[in-house]
């Protein structure tokens, strides 16, 4: 039976991944070899001084809410997005997006923590089509959960619950928090497997994907590489920082 009970979350720090530090915290996510949600903090130290002040731009209404397939070509998978904004850095455009439907983690507990187990790792392979399973027997044809690119994904509509914002949260009182990745989640479900307990939590902060125009396909974007995340993210970041607080965006 699914639970709506948030719960504090510490992801995974991998490279690329950059995490804003405002009021109302999202996150970035732009390598196609990793899932976690955190801050990289070797991102924040390979900023390129040379490149130019990246500049960002609202998306036209046209093109809001238009579903935008982001590609990784290396997994041969895509997650469809809805365009935020398109930033230039270096005379290239990069489209930051949101995913359109349900950002997800299956993780669990450790040292009263919940670990996120990372998409490329091979306890992935093991305990996601249990999950699955489990959600399909859960909530039949309402969700269904997919091994999208970059974060997992539960397609459907969730039910809202007015209760949500009472709560207890394990990070109210814990304003360094931010500081080392945690981050709320929302308990949907929890299973065994091995001996050992899993959840599938839904992330509460909004994620934010980063790719490139496809040249073949003007109407898809690519996911960008471990070395692209490496020269751009910190610039997009810092970018991204000033765009919010002057009020330039159509997220929550």
């Amino acid at each position: 039976q699914s639970s709506t009970t948030s719960h504090a979350f510490t992801p995974l720090p991998p490279v690329g991944v950059l995490q804003r530090q405002l009021q109302f915290s999202s996150t970035f996510v732009s390598t196609s070899s990793t899932s976690s949600l955190l801050l990289a903090t070797s991102a924040r130290k390979s900023s390129n001084s040379n490149s130019e002040e990246p500049t960002l731009t609202r998306v036209s209404e046209e093109e809001e809410g238009v579903p935008i397939p982001f590609i990784d070509k290396q997994g041969n998978s895509f997650i469809e997005c809805y365009a935020d904004s398109v930033a230039t850095v270096d005379g290239v455009e990069y489209t930051i997006a949101v995913p359109c439907d349900y950002c997800v983690a299956l993780c669990y507990e450790k040292d009263d923590q919940l670990v996120q187990v990372e998409l490329d790792d091979e306890l992935m392979d093991d305990i996601f089509p249990m999950a699955e399973n489990i959600v399909n027997d859960e909530f039949g044809e309402e969700l269904a959960l997919q091994r999208t690119p970059q974060v997992l994904t539960l397609v459907g509509e969730l039910e809202e619950d007015d209760d949500d914002e009472e709560d207890d949260e394990f990070d109210d009182d814990d304003d360094d928090d931010d500081e080392y990745g945690v981050e709320d989640v929302e308990l949907l479900l929890a299973f065994e497997h091995r001996d050992q307990e899993y959840n599938l939590v839904r992330l509460m902060d909004p994620v934010l994907l980063v790719g490139k125009t496809d040249p073949e396909r003007p109407d898809l974007r690519v996911l960008l590489t471990e070395e692209e995340s490496e020269k751009v993210m910190p610039l997009l970041e810092s970018a991204f920082l000033k765009y919010h607080e002057d009020g330039n965006t159509m997220l929550p």
